[in-house]
């Protein structure tokens, strides 16, 4: 299996999250249509034996956090400012989500929470907007007078906060995934895609090795997947996901999947033999149009650290 970073440069807004499973889906749409849906089926029916392992897009340069168990507990001070000053820090260290990935290769070796605390930091991040919708009245074809508004968030690049790396894990060459990635920034990822959100360009992609190279007692996820037996002593933060069909599928009777229960990056556990961990879902959709066999990528891309002495 080979390991790559693919460095994305946003160039309009995003109105859906990088997640894993979202990307995974438009990659087989733009397989299918530059290779032809018999090559797609082809690659899909392999992937049980050379799975396709895929992050969410962070921000370029960072990494999530990984989740680790409580440290000691310390005592809280009697004076009312020291007190509330270590409140207003523990909050801060609860609330940091992101590490970077330089910061991450130093500590793995040894991670344990007061490691993490001394780097904790935030990550640049895209700059949220709210956009009001109206809701429309299908049988008067006008808005609704009581409760027709509703509003969107969208995220948009500025400067260096435009820059996303995604982690990928798979028997392909660089070259194939280059042109699957350009090929979805080219026609859009995610809602409002033919409005011209969810352009990007491909900057780089790059084999890695550094990052993938150590294995440790333990692993952190970087992708949204699914929690299966092999995955032991673990420590995650939950997401339903609500998926829908995409490109011309979404304009069928029931464009809705299933909602699913995953995982967030940052994840963490003890791994029970070499993986793959999480899995390929199938069967996630009511009532496939035309018979299609809809599945969702719920596999983690993870990356070894060791759980430092008394952690």
């Amino acid at each position: 299996m080979h390991h790559y970073r693919v460095r994305l440069a946003l160039e309009s807004p995003l109105a859906t999250p990088l997640h894993s499973g979202t990307l995974f889906g438009h990659l087989c749409w733009a397989w299918r249509e530059l290779e032809g849906e018999h090559s797609l089926a082809a690659w899909l029916d392999g992937l049980g034996e050379k799975p396709f392992l895929i992050s969410d897009g962070f921000p370029a340069g960072w990494l999530p956090r990984p989740l680790l168990a409580p440290g000691p507990r310390q005592a809280i001070p009697a004076d009312a400012r020291e007190r509330r000053e270590f409140l207003r820090k523990i909050k801060a260290r609860k609330q940091a989500r992101w590490i970077r990935r330089d910061d991450f290769l130093k500590v793995r070796a040894a991670v344990s929470p007061a490691a993490l605390d001394e780097r904790a930091a935030d990550a640049p991040s895209l700059e949220q907007v709210s956009l009001p919708h109206n809701r429309i009245d299908r049988r008067t074809a006008q808005t609704l007078e009581e409760g027709g508004l509703y509003y969107v968030q969208e995220r948009w690049p500025r400067g260096e906060n435009a820059f996303f790396d995604v982690y990928i894990g798979a028997d392909l060459a660089a070259e194939r995934l280059k042109r699957l990635f350009e090929h979805v920034g080219m026609t859009g990822y995610g809602r409002d895609a033919t409005w011209g959100r969810g352009r990007f360009r491909v900057t780089a992609v790059e084999e890695e090795h550094e990052l993938f190279a150590f294995t440790g007692n333990r692993r952190m996820s970087l992708s949204h997947g699914s929690l299966t037996p092999n995955m032991l002593d673990p420590l995650y933060r939950a997401e339903t996901h609500l998926g829908r069909l995409g490109n011309w599928l979404a304009r069928c009777e029931q464009p809705f999947k299933f909602p699913l229960l995953l995982l967030q990056p940052g994840a963490t556990f003890r791994p029970d033999g070499d993986g793959p961990f999480g899995e390929l879902l199938d069967n996630v959709h009511p009532s496939p149009p035309d018979g299609l066999r809809i599945r969702h990528n719920a596999w983690h891309l993870t990356v070894g650290y060791r759980e430092a002495e008394g952690s």
